[in-house]
């Protein structure tokens, strides 16, 4: 016997030891004998990445072995029966797709110690047997990640984690959809498989049973899933099947029908290519049929009803389109009534205007309480950006076929396209996805994941809140840090330090909130303001440092391990940070080159957006061309930057001006900050600064001409204080002016006087020195006319009927969002509601303007509007809308400024007196996640982020 194998016999269960790898027993006369073949293939390739040595699957049963791995489900394979009827395998509750592990001392007479991975069904099995492929190291994300597990010639599982029964489920189906495939999936897909087949299928389907999902919507663009195999037509198909992969068709595609097949099918069956039920009815009903024929053997959710071809509207009126989806959905149920498919899993997907079908209205009934439909699954959807639509109200939530969600990290639509990389972060896939579990939808979560590629952290986030709901969805508020964490050392901590894994998941969160706040797509140079509150320069900064800290990072990995760093993490961070500086860039030469002044600055920005135009299409070129070898040509191929249409159709870089100096001269002009345009000569004021703050103010001083000057900036007060006061001005320089607080102890203005080029330029500053000794703790104070304040920074909360207040860390634009919970509470009258209050200084009695920030929610019925109240001091509380009667999700312009700002904004103005209030916010309506608060004197001028947050006493 093998003493190195005796060593720890007790401790350990050895999987691969001097050379020789632990055989695989399997049998192969079950019905799952052709998937579980494959998945065991799969594992034992996994041992092979680890170890160098790669297991045999073994069906002859009478082979002797001292170790083996016997896997098979229950009631399917001969082997996990008989060990079960013997009482060797532990007695476990046998929960849809679940799993047991245990380690069996001689389970057979051949066979001297085993780990056995039983299955309740098929996907159990699978699920165990990558479980075990977890164990030794390997990432879901072997294959389309490139991530390397560490490796060992001696491999070895500790047998503590050898006894283990899995969890059933949360969410009965889980999965994603390939779409919006074309040009970058599509192009990989050629280049690398020949077309949307079964090469390119399989590594599709074992990453989905590697994110222990179930569930696919197959690319549908230019391909057809059931018909696409290369070996035979259905060898798509039938693969899924094999490997367990419950198969759909998108929202508009029904009875297994991809929305291709019809113009390359309908001559045999009609003389007409019309997709219109009404006048080609027997045409379309013999096309659905033909696709129940062929794919009705295969495990299956069914599409039902109709929408226009290529997912467009049907068109005619309301009633029309009810009583013709009654009709189509009629139709369809009797063909699967004829096949045997009556009690087969269907769905009507609520997607878009269908939405309006299923409400109906006063005069329409919709399909909401039509009875054919009971046994169907209603799969609701997002607005397209990841926000909810409307969702079930209570009376309708225990509806017996269940609910499902459409979900979207990827969309290909107005008003913006977003097809490149993650934008979605993961705070905001737990806000959205718990809501609409608390509202019932528990049968079928489906992500549109575009391309698949980058959108690998938020599908594995989004695939293990579905498996696991209850150990990370509601009541586990604030851990997708610690999923983050989780998922980036699953990743890289066998190929790097603790510090390192903790700087990438950073790099990680960063990225993704950075495009969370605005997507790249749609950042163009006016998004940040160059003017107000140093915007465009903090955000640039941001920019900046991030792609550092990228660059840093990978000189931390091991070359073996660059591939997975550069897909997963540099190529998506840096590549994102880039299209903000270069739309920053380009700000700052729009800024610089307005007329009459133009500015030396404007050309030196110029060049640095040429330069960041040169690293996108570098960047880009590295991803197709360089990583893995070029494994992923074709696959960063989305446009996505300066979109001005919906799609991709015109999208540009962002263009620059070229300035036109003076010849022979020299012209000093001086941009004060705040203001938007340069002056020559005269005065201009800067904004406020007071002693609560650390503030600094900016000047930029820059040369109109292609001569050099010398400039100094004078004074008339010893406080303030400029850096630096003198130099030589080739292009520009930038002028910071603060005040020395121990030389000012009272408020005061001053003259900041810049003198160059033979001109002479006035800047006026005021200093506002604010006595808070009679302010309570805990007060926000007023300075130049704006109170900012960050929503988690109550002064308290009050909750009633059992709800809570809680704070979501760093979800959305501002620091974090509050929002109160459950998620389904709904107020009448601000008496009832709760409420949170916060205490504000005013300088002065005037009409102020609150603005609230909160994050772009939906209505969460149809009735709302996302109704709260506000009261300052001891007045009544006003009852307001944070959405408009005309807001539409989907449609009205309110809803697209929302979505592309990624927040609305809702103002109501009070009349105030100079002094300390108290302002409350009672939450009336389900659904706001408050985030900032602005109480302004005067309309605010244009940022994007808004001010930043006040003094606090």
């Amino acid at each position: 016997m093998n003493t190195g194998r005796n060593e720890q016999q007790h401790t350990h269960f050895t999987l691969v030891s001097n050379g020789k790898a632990t055989p695989v027993y399997m049998d192969d006369s079950g019905a799952d004998a052709k998937g579980l073949k494959l998945v065991a293939q799969s594992f034992a390739g996994d041992v092979e990445l680890v170890s160098g040595s790669k297991p045999v699957i073994v069906t002859d049963h009478s082979l002797a072995s001292e170790y083996a791995i016997i896997v098979g489900t229950a009631g399917s394979s001969r082997l996990i029966d008989q060990l079960a009827a013997q009482g060797k395998l532990a007695a476990w509750e046998r929960k849809r797709e679940t799993f047991l592990i245990e380690v069996i001392e001689q389970p057979f007479a051949n066979i001297g110690r085993a780990i056995v991975i039983a299955g309740a069904d098929k996907r159990g099995t699978f699920y165990g047997i990558y479980h075990l492929s977890g164990l030794i190291g390997v990432s879901p994300w072997v294959y389309w990640g490139d991530v390397k597990p560490a490796q060992t010639e001696q491999l070895q599982i500790p047998l503590s984690e050898l006894s283990y029964v899995s969890k059933q489920p949360s969410i009965k189906y889980r999965g994603f959809f390939l779409n919006d495939e074309w040009p970058s999936l599509g192009s990989w897909a050629m280049n690398h498989c020949g077309g949307f087949n079964e090469h390119m299928y399989k590594p599709i389907f074992e990453l989905i049973l590697r994110l222990n999902g179930n569930y696919l919507w197959p690319a549908m663009w230019s391909a057809v899933f059931s018909e696409d195999g290369q070996s035979y037509p259905l060898a798509n198909a039938e693969l899924a099947d094999a490997y367990g992969i419950v198969m759909g068709t998108s929202h508009h595609e029904p009875l297994f029908r991809a929305g291709e097949e019809w113009q390359k099918t309908y001559k045999r069956y009609s003389d007409s290519n019309e997709w219109d039920f009404d006048v080609n009815r027997e045409a379309i009903t013999r096309f659905w049929e033909d696709g129940v024929i062929r794919n009705k053997s295969l495990e299956s959710i069914i599409t039902l009803g109709m929408r226009g071809e290529r997912d467009s509207e049907l068109g005619g009126t309301l009633e029309k389109n009810i009583d013709r989806l009654k009709d189509v959905i009629l139709t369809q149920k009797q063909i699967l009534q004829k096949h045997g498919l009556a009690d087969a899993p269907q769905m009507l997907v609520v997607y878009k205007e269908v939405e309006k079908f299923w409400h109906g209205n006063e005069q329409v009934a919709g399909l909401k309480h039509w009875d054919v439909l009971n046994d169907v699954t209603i799969m609701l959807s997002d607005d397209n950006f990841g926000n909810m639509r409307t969702l079930p109200l209570e009376e309708d939530r225990a509806r017996c076929a269940g609910w499902g969600i459409y979900y979207h990290f990827d969309y290909h639509g107005g008003p913006r396209s977003y097809e490149w990389v993650n934008t979605t972060p993961l705070e905001k896939v737990w806000e959205q996805m718990t809501m609409a579990y608390d509202y019932g939808i528990r049968d079928i979560w489906i992500v549109n994941v575009g391309d698949l590629k980058p959108n690998e952290l938020p599908l594995s986030y989004f695939m293990e809140l579905a498996y696991d709901f209850e150990g990370w969805g509601t009541g586990k508020l604030n851990r997708t840090q610690q999923f983050l964490q989780k998922w980036t050392a699953q990743q890289f901590a066998h190929t790097t330090d603790s510090q390192t894994v903790a700087d990438i998941a950073q790099i990680l969160a960063d990225y993704t909130r950075m495009n969370g706040a605005r997507k790249p797509e749609v950042t163009y140079p006016d998004t940040y303001s160059i003017t107000q509150f140093k915007e465009a320069e903090r955000v640039l900064q941001q920019a900046i440092e991030l792609e550092q800290r990228a660059e840093e990072c990978r000189l931390r990995i091991a070359d073996q391990h660059k591939d997975a760093y550069d897909q997963l993490v540099y190529f998506p961070a840096a590549a994102s940070a880039n299209v903000k500086k270069m739309n920053i860039y380009a700000g700052y030469n729009h800024w610089l080159s307005q007329a009459p002044y133009h500015s030396q600055l404007a050309n030196h920005y110029a060049k640095l957006v040429e330069a960041t135009i040169e690293r996108d299409q570098a960047l880009e070129h590295f991803y197709n061309h360089e990583i893995a070898g070029g494994k992923w040509r074709g696959m960063m191929s989305s446009p996505h930057i300066g979109y001005v249409n919906w799609n991709a159709d015109g999208w540009q870089y962002p263009q620059v001006k070229s300035a036109a100096l003076l010849a022979g001269k020299s012209l000093m002009i001086v941009h004060a900050e705040g203001s938007a345009e340069g002056i020559i000569s005269g005065a201009a004021t800067l904004p406020h600064i007071n002693q609560l703050q650390p503030q600094t103010r900016k000047l930029t001083v820059s040369n109109g001409g292609d001569v050099p000057f010398q400039f100094e900036i004078v004074t008339d007060a010893n406080w303030l204080v400029c850096q630096p006061s003198s130099g030589l001005i080739e292009q520009g320089a930038e002028i910071t002016v603060t005040v020395d607080w121990k030389r000012l102890s009272h408020s005061d203005s001053g003259v900041v006087t810049l003198i160059g080029a033979g001109q002479r330029i006035d800047i006026q500053l005021a200093a506002e020195y604010i006595d808070t000794s009679a302010l309570p703790d805990g007060a926000f104070i007023e300075a130049d006319g704006i109170i900012a304040i960050e929503a988690e920074h109550t002064h308290k909360r009050v909750s009633t009927d059992g709800t809570s207040w809680e704070v979501l860390e760093h979800y959305g634009k501002a620091l974090s969002t509050l929002k109160l919970f459950p998620s389904t509470a709904n107020f009448a009258e601000p008496g009832q509601a709760p409420y949170i209050e916060y205490l504000l200084y005013t300088t002065e009695e005037a009409d102020y303007e609150l603005t609230l920030y909160i994050a772009p929610s939906n209505p969460l019925t149809r009735s709302s509007r996302l109704r709260y109240a506000v009261a300052f001091d001891q007045s009544e509380p006003v009852i307001t809308a944070a959405l408009s009667d005309r807001f539409t999700a989907g449609e009205s312009k309110d809803w697209e400024q929302g979505v592309l700002n990624n927040a609305h904004q809702t103002t109501t103005v009070h009349h105030l007196g100079k002094g300390a209030h108290t302002l409350r916010i009672y939450q009336l309506e389900a659904g706001l996640a408050l985030q900032r608060l602005v109480l302004s004197r005067k309309p605010l001028a244009y940022s994007f982020f808004g001010p930043l947050e006040s003094y606090r006493q």
